[in-house]
């Protein structure tokens, strides 16, 4: 039974589009139709090209525009990174500082409770 439906539903298309061919290819009339169709389909295609072409100039304009921020936002990224290792330079080359203060700090501790404890 669908295939049937289908069937005539094709059938019915096939009728109506060459009924549309005969007349516009067939007729004075149709002939006339067909020439505007055609040039109104000229003028709706230059139109659709125009428009696709200052999407493309105002999608490179954007993308321009956002490599420029691109490229501002690395630097910065950089001059952060710069900084940071210098500050882990800075801290590094005062741990040894800190080590000999805390070893001094230690020996006084020991050498103070072992004395102590000597003349009790």
């Amino acid at each position: 039974m669908n295939d049937q439906k289908n069937g005539n539903s094709s059938f019915l298309f096939g009728v109506i589009v060459g009924a549309a061919l005969v007349y516009l290819f067939g007729t004075k009339s149709g002939q006339k139709l067909k020439e505007e169709l055609l040039k109104e389909s000229q003028k709706l295609i230059g139109k659709m090209a125009e428009a696709l072409e200052e999407t493309k100039e105002s999608a490179e304009e954007k993308i321009d525009k956002h490599k420029e921020g691109i490229k501002e936002k690395l630097a910065e990224s950089a001059h952060a990174v710069q900084n940071i290792k210098e500050n882990v330079q800075e801290a590094t080359a005062q741990i040894p500082e800190h080590i000999e203060e805390i070893q001094k700090k230690g020996r006084r501790f020991f050498f103070r409770r072992s004395h102590t404890r000597q003349e009790s």
